[in-house]
């Protein structure tokens, strides 16, 4: 079949067929392609708050804050699902394992926000979990709690008091949340770490290799730590840091300067929001991203020798500009600026006033929505 395309009143309204893929948009409300081949279907809509995909045999649906479908695939036949119609839910795990409920009124998870299974009654009333043979109830929460088995035990009457353990690993104690605090840590280690906290007035940890102290947090904190031979000084923070160890160097006078150096990286910034800089190494590669405003970046690729192997550019809300081996794309105007594929298909064509492209194919053009281009179709 052959390739065609279709436009009406510029971006607004587009259909594109071609050997495998079939495109359909109604901008910025409805967007459509599909793919028999890969057996593959997208639809968005109201981007970003509806949107449909189905892949081989995963489907996701999704109208944000209403609406939740999803289907997937486990191997060995098993598959999870999810429904829900606010206040309506209902799933399966993937060992088959039915759940529902009408919240906030009554229901259960199975399987879902790290917990085993969880059920709750006219929430935040009544509610209990499982997770790992320990057993949670709650009355009120987060007021009132109690936990059990599993090698875990605690108890919390918040804020006044309350305490929580796992034998032999932890365990956490609090008067009046958040101002009084003591808890240790990693038991099953050789280097096991105490807490205390008065808070907002002192907050100290400390373990064999290392100790942190906190006044008047967050401003004032001093951090040693002796497997990284590492010293920190944040007085107060976030204006004055200095930090030298094996794995980290850091200085910093907010807003004016900062630099700081790892293994793997360096950054550093200069009357901050105005100028960053950051460069990051990965494997035999190096990556240099400057930012300009926040918003305003380059992002450039080089090898071990030094040479170039890529480059992007997006001022806004002016242009987006990117060259990577033989391919180069420039487009007018950049009214968003960040990178993602749904606002791309659904917004960007409609205030986007030039775009130009190259590759090993040729050269391509479009000027005002199409009222002028030249060149192969888009890719």
């Amino acid at each position: 079949m052959a390739r065609s395309k279709l436009r009406i009143f510029g971006p607004l309204i587009y259909r594109e067929r071609g050997i495998e893929e079939v495109e359909f948009a109604v901008r910025p409300l409805f967007y459509w392609t599909k793919n028999d081949r890969e057996n593959f279907l997208r639809v968005e809509y109201l981007y970003p708050l509806g949107k449909f995909r189905r892949e081989g045999g995963e489907t996701k649906h999704y109208l944000v804050p209403l609406f939740l479908s999803r289907d997937e695939a486990w191997g060995e036949g098993r598959r999870s699902k999810d429904f829900a119609l606010f206040p309506f839910f209902k799933g399966q795990t993937e060992m088959g394992e039915r759940y529902w409920g009408i919240f906030p009124f009554f229901g259960q998870l199975v399987d879902r926000f790290g917990r085993d299974r969880i059920r709750f009654y006219l929430w935040p009333i009544y509610s209990d979990w499982s997770e790992e043979g320990a057993y949670t109830w709650n009355f009120l929460w987060p007021i009132l709690s109690a936990t059990s088995g599993g090698g875990k035990k605690g108890f919390r009457l918040w804020p006044l008091w309350g305490y929580k353990e796992e034998e032999g690993v932890s365990r956490v104690d609090f008067a009046l949340w958040p101002f009084f605090v003591k808890g240790v840590r990693d038991l099953d280690t050789e280097d096991p770490e105490r807490e205390r906290i008065v808070f907002p007035l002192y907050r100290d940890v400390r373990s064999k290799r290392r100790r942190h102290v906190t006044v008047l947090w967050p401003f004032f904190s001093h951090t040693v730590d002796e497997r990284d031979r590492l010293s920190r000084w944040e007085v107060p923070w976030p204006f004055l840091c200095f930090a030298r160890g094996d794995k980290v160097r850091e200085f910093r006078i907010f807003p004016f300067y900062r630099c700081k150096e790892t293994p793997d990286s360096r950054s550093r910034w200069i009357l901050w929001p105005l100028y960053q800089c950051e460069e990051d190494f990965f494997g035999d590669q190096r990556e240099v991203v400057r930012r300009f405003l926040l918003i305003n970046r380059t992002k450039t690729v080089f090898n071990r020798k030094g040479e170039e192997i890529s480059k992007h550019v997006s001022i806004w809300p002016f242009f987006k500009y990117s060259r990577a081996e033989d391919k180069v794309s420039l487009s007018l105007l950049h009214l968003i600026p960040f990178e993602d594929e749904g606002f791309e298909r659904n917004w960007v064509p409609l205030y986007r006033i030039y775009r130009y492209g190259r590759n090993a194919s040729g050269k391509r053009c479009d000027i005002l929505w199409g009222l002028y281009e030249k060149g192969d179709p888009w890719d």
